[in-house]
């Protein structure tokens, strides 16, 4: 009981940081979309894709980080060397992050000339803001690798607290920038690279404090990285995969489209990426307990937190996607005031929204491997998706353009998600997969029968004005919600015989 209650106040902990800086990043980015323009706003979109391509540069070390901190806290207080640890990881992130700034500033001439298609925009601007991107990236990967050791040790109330500080800095920051003082792009990235500097400096501080070294001059630890190397393997090359499979069509659409059409695209891609994110905060507290649990042979304890955390998603999962997908036009209009923006997402994002979806809940199946310490079923996932992904996107975005890419995404993720849960259950936990079936099938369903009982109410409530279409929305999926809700029988039972004492 002592165990679920640390899940469920570590959760609702991630959920109220992440939630933050989601929603603040959701409702700030529509402003510099109008601030600074469709060119500059889809520069803003290319630079989320470098960084999640030069995140490669990890290599699977923080997510390692993560399970060996964890894995430590099971030891006594003598035993456990998470500062050297800390410092072996420090020194090794050193020529990646030197890479990044190194690959970036050499690179930026010809991706300003023979990749993005910028109208408005000059080539100078281009290379500099594509040279900022760099450093940027590089000072991230830093305060990835801090925050990974605090997370190892489950610090999540403080380390959620200084994620809101960073989110409102970095995004309220920048609306003052190019709304008060400077439209340039230049000037925004400057900005943020700031901003980079001060999250960077924050994370390890506190990580020094939690794990400090023995001494200040402390090197390279052999010892103590060599066991975590092959997982890390295995997490880098999952990492390499997972970017081909979440980003190639990004990348291909980036010299594709026009850079004011990327821009919009940009809109698509945040919103699903918001869309997967909402997994972010169960993730980080369930990986810690995951592991801790079969460190200490409570598997079926372990199981059973599994499934509750994956029902917890799918039910808020599934009827956000599935709105998102059925009032595309009208969730960007209200979201943006654009209207040519609304219209270039209509046929785009419901495809994505539902595939992005999918793919968060997929992610579940990586964190019974996780879990369990067994990557290998994921490679072998990975590697065959990737092969698949890879040529189909090529495909579709050449014949297709946009449309193509969100059709073939939801597609393979559909697919994906019939077969390979089975697969993974059926090898490690053979017991949960009866009931992992029943809650997609239950969730599924009263997702579908929410929307079709909500539908005349949006109509009714929505109309010409942002915020009315807003209210609509809001209201739709909150009766979505609570058909999907009361569907689950152990919840309804828990409620009614709440309501019966307080009749007594």
């Amino acid at each position: 009981m002592q165990t679920r209650r640390s899940v469920i106040r570590n959760t609702v902990l991630s959920y109220a940081g992440q939630a933050y800086a989601l929603l603040v990043g959701i409702l700030i980015m529509p402003f510099y979309l109008g601030h600074l323009g469709a060119e500059a706003y889809g520069l803003i979109g290319f630079f989320s894709v470098m960084q999640a391509w030069l995140q490669l540069l990890d290599a699977g070390l923080s997510p390692s980080l993560v399970r060996a901190v964890a894995h430590q806290q099971g030891t006594s207080a003598a035993e456990r060397s998470t500062g050297r640890l800390l410092r072996s990881f420090e020194m090794i992130f050193l020529p990646l992050a030197t890479v990044c700034c190194l690959a970036m500033y050499l690179g930026s001439t010809w991706i300003a000339l023979h990749w993005l298609n910028a109208k408005e925009l000059s080539t100078q601007t281009l290379i500099d803001c594509i040279s900022l991107m760099g450093l940027i990236i590089a000072l991230r990967l830093y305060s990835t690798l801090y925050k990974s050791g605090i997370q190892g040790l489950e610090q999540h109330a403080w380390l959620n607290a200084a994620n809101v500080i960073i989110a409102t800095l970095r995004y309220f920051g920048g609306l003052l920038l190019v709304s008060k003082y400077s439209q340039d792009p230049i000037d925004f990235f400057i900005f943020q690279a700031a901003v980079g500097v001060i999250e960077t400096l924050i994370f390890a501080a506190r990580a020094y404090q939690q794990m400090p070294t023995p001494k200040w001059y402390t090197g390279f630890d052999w010892r103590l990285v060599k066991p975590i190397i092959p997982f890390a393997a295995n997490m880098s090359g999952a990492a390499i995969l997972w970017i081909l499979l979440t980003q190639i069509d990004k990348v291909l659409l980036s010299e594709l489209l026009p850079l004011n059409e990327y821009g919009y695209f940009s809109l698509v891609a945040l919103i699903t990426t918001g869309i997967m994110m909402l997994s972010n905060p169960v993730a980080q507290t369930l990986l810690p307990r995951l592991t801790v649990l079969m460190a200490e042979g409570r598997r079926d304890e372990m199981h059973a937190l599994f499934l509750a955390a994956h029902r917890f998603i799918c039910t808020f999962m599934f009827p956000l996607a599935a709105l998102i997908a059925l009032h595309a036009d009208s969730m960007v209009y209200a979201w943006s005031g654009d209207q040519a923006a609304a219209q270039w997402c209509r046929s785009i994002l419901p495809w994505y929204s539902l595939g992005s979806a999918i793919m968060a809940v997929s992610a579940f199946q990586f964190y019974l491997q996780y879990a369990y310490g067994q990557m290998y079923l994921h490679m072998w996932y990975s590697v065959i998706s990737a092969l698949i992904t890879v040529p189909a996107m090529f495909l579709a975005i050449h014949y297709y353009g946009a449309f193509g890419a969100a059709i073939t995404w939801f597609v393979l993720r559909i697919v994906s998600f019939a077969i390979w849960p089975a697969i993974v259950h059926n090898r490690l936990a053979p017991g949960i997969h009866a009931q992992w079936l029943r809650d997609v099938i239950r969730i599924s369903v009263m997702t579908a029968i929410g929307l079709a009982i909500s539908e005349p109410v949006f109509r009714m409530i929505a109309s010409e004005d942002r915020l009315n279409t807003f209210m609509g929305l809001a209201v739709s999926g909150l009766i979505t919600l609570v058909v999907v809700v009361a569907s689950y029988k152990p919840l309804v039972t828990k409620i009614s015989v709440l309501f019966s004492k307080l009749s007594t």
